[in-house]
């Protein structure tokens, strides 16, 4: 690891940070009244690796306006070796993410969305009808107020979060986000790629929720970001 190393580093770790810090703010500014802090940095926790990717791609887009991923070509560097640092420093902000998902209180259940089951829907009873979810009772009358009695609920159960492979995943992708972001590609694929990897990152944590699915499915997304990026650089050439 050379100086330039470092530095490209240091400075791809600044900008993936201040990305993340701008998604925080923002579910600061937009989430409903009802969010909580430890659902907040449990998105933030999986947000990160894209916030590193950003953070890559423009501290590798700043060297190339400076002439200073060319100048590397001049030593025989390749396109990746060239960029290393950048991919260092993004992987650094996405593997932050995966530190603050094993820091106990922070909250991943908001990443797998489940809907309510069907018995909590109004039933009807003696006394009118019934929310068992929420605990709310409208009567013969047309009145609205709390159900009278606990037992009256129906008890939800809530599953964990599966934190293995959800971690897992979130490392993989770390790195992943970087490294595709500073390999060199033509707009109309890149897009193709980023589009289709979301897509099924979105299906996929929905399938693991509805448990329709194995947890380990998560790493799918991530692991084929990874491997096309491997592939993207392997290809590279200098242009």
């Amino acid at each position: 690891m050379t100086a330039y190393d470092a530095l490209l580093a240091r400075r791809s770790a600044a900008l993936g940070l201040a990305v993340a810090l701008l998604v925080f703010l923002t579910m600061l500014g937009t989430d409903d009244a009802a969010g909580t802090h430890a659902s907040r940095l449990g998105r933030l926790a999986a947000l990160t690796s894209l916030a590193g990717g950003a953070g890559a791609f423009l501290g590798a887009a700043q060297a190339r306006s400076r002439g200073e991923i060319r100048a590397l070509e001049a030593t025989g560097f390749t396109p990746f070796r060239a960029s290393l640092g950048a991919v260092m420093g993004g992987a650094v902000v996405g593997l932050f993410g995966v530190a603050l998902a094993l820091v106990p209180g922070v909250d991943l259940s908001r990443l797998f969305p489940r809907a309510l089951p069907a018995e909590a829907m109004w039933t009807r009873d003696a006394a009118g009808w019934l929310d068992p979810i929420h605990r709310v009772r409208v009567t013969a009358e047309g009145a609205l107020g709390w159900a009278g009695t606990a037992s009256d609920v129906v008890p939800v159960t809530s599953l964990p979060a599966p934190l293995a492979e959800t971690v897992f995943a979130l490392a993989v992708a770390a790195v992943a986000f970087p490294l595709w972001a500073t390999a060199r590609e033509r707009f109309p694929r890149r897009a193709l790629i980023c589009f289709a990897v979301a897509s099924a990152a979105v299906f996929v944590f929905h399938l693991v929720a509805a448990q329709r699915t194995p947890a380990m499915t998560l790493v799918l997304p991530p692991l084929f970001l990874l491997v096309d990026a491997a592939a993207s650089h392997r290809g590279g050439t200098w242009s």
